[in-house]
């Protein structure tokens, strides 16, 4: 593999990242593609930086797919921004016309999901793998599979995966009279390759999955900050100097005693569901003595159950406006007060100021890394500290607030794990 520098920029959300690599690709000499993760901070560069070119623009213009637009573009070395969505589907053209241009890179965040499960039954993967459907590509240190014929039609999205991505083989029993197999999926190692240099803007790296996918492909990094608004050495300065400003709700709504409260496990109990929409209604009732309303309160609970945890008797919180809000097409049509009521954001998303005008923020999650890539990770001896991977979840998330513009934010963290994170983090003993 190529010797790319790769820069990590580990500050905390606020603190100017997005602002110095503005200057920097204004003052670039160089052909740049840039990558965020929403469309409106595409937006936002695009205007910032004269050089770049939003691809969501060509394709309209063009009206061609935004992938045609990508490499149309790199093709004659412009500066591009786009998505993060779009690093998914980024061809040997667009890799050969970043290696032939000296492109650098810069990520906007981590990639969300760079490391994942891939939705397949284990027995059939077993049968896949025993049939000769497919097989470890030789000498891969990871066991990355490769296909040797088509598989069946339910499992087309398995077969696009591994003949675009890196799949790797994990046998999760480690019996290989018996083996009970998983495939990971990841990008392909050879995109971070080709790039004269990489930089990622970010927060609390070591806990990222990121972080985990360079280690297992033993890819060299610096770790830098950004002081002033200038990047330099790194230093982590937790979270003291925000201990002013977020006031952590300390309450008979938060869990105190007994077994832990929040994890996805324990979240698929209708019960707990119940029981977390009863906390969000009440505490919200709480709030009302500091003003809240349905536009400046904001939760995140699983995904899969928000609908039963939504505190729908609550005044002016309306699920239909976070429905919209998740559709991307709806999206983009909302009115600005429509979109300032959305009282529900995913706990996985970042890299957005969508919401930075909410005073009050519910996170009810117990977050934990996958226990079977834990396994994997663990397996090809790369480690991730669950209680800074938590951290890391919960810190993005509540950084979506007005605490980003150094407001004062309240903030609603019933699990007693996650509350605790938090509280050391601001530097409190507990």
């Amino acid at each position: 593999m190529k010797n790319t520098d790769i820069h990590i920029l580990d500050s905390v959300m606020g603190s100017g990242k997005t602002t110095s690599i503005i200057s920097y690709i204004n003052a670039s000499s160089s052909p740049i593609i840039i990558i965020v993760e929403r469309q409106s901070e595409v937006e936002r560069l695009s205007s910032a930086c004269a050089s770049l070119i939003a691809l969501s623009d060509v394709s309209k213009e063009e009206n061609i797919t935004r992938l045609n637009a990508l490499e149309r573009s790199a093709s004659k070395g412009e500066s591009i921004v786009s998505t993060h969505h779009l690093f998914k589907f980024w061809s040997d053209n667009f890799l050969n016309s970043a290696d032939k241009w000296g492109y650098e890179l810069i990520m906007d965040e981590t990639l969300s999901g760079v490391l994942s499960s891939v939705g397949i039954k284990s027995d059939d993967l077993r049968k896949y793998v025993d049939d000769g459907y497919i097989e470890v590509c030789a000498g891969s240190r990871l066991n990355k599979v490769k296909l040797t014929k088509p598989l069946h039609s339910k499992y087309g999205d398995v077969e696009n995966k591994i003949s675009k991505k890196d799949c790797y083989l994990f046998n999760v029993s480690n019996d290989e009279d018996d083996p009970h197999y998983q495939l990971i999926e990841a990008p392909r190692s050879e995109m971070f390759s080709v790039f004269k240099n990489i930089k990622v803007l970010t927060y609390k790296f070591d806990g990222s999955l990121l972080r985990c996918y360079f280690d297992l492909h033993n890819i060299e990094y610096q770790m830098m900050s950004i002081h002033d608004g200038q990047m330099g050495s790194y230093i982590d300065l937790q979270g003291k100097r925000y201990r002013d400003k977020l006031h952590i709700y300390d309450g008979k709504w938060n869990h105190t005693r007994g077994q832990d409260i929040g994890s996805n496990k324990w979240i698929k109990n209708k019960k707990n569901q119940l029981d977390v929409r009863k906390r969000l209604r009440n505490v919200f009732n709480y709030w009302q003595n500091n003003g809240v309303t349905s536009e400046t309160f904001l939760y995140t609970t699983h995904k899969e159950y928000q609908k039963t945890v939504h505190p729908d008797k609550v005044s002016g919180l309306s699920n239909r406006l976070n429905d919209d809000y998740g559709d991307s097409d709806k999206r983009e049509s909302m009115e600005d007060k429509d979109r300032r009521n959305v009282s529900f954001l995913s706990q996985t998303i970042r890299g957005t100021n969508d919401f930075n005008h909410k005073k009050f923020m519910a996170f009810t999650c117990n977050t934990f890394l996958d226990p079977q890539l834990d396994r994997f990770l663990k397996y090809h001896d790369v480690s991730i500290d669950e209680e800074s991977y938590a951290l890391n979840r919960m810190i993005q998330w509540l950084w979506r607030g007005c605490i980003r513009n150094e407001q004062e934010m309240h903030v609603f963290v019933p699990s007693r794990r996650m509350r605790h994170l938090l509280l050391r983090w601001l530097g409190y003993s507990e």
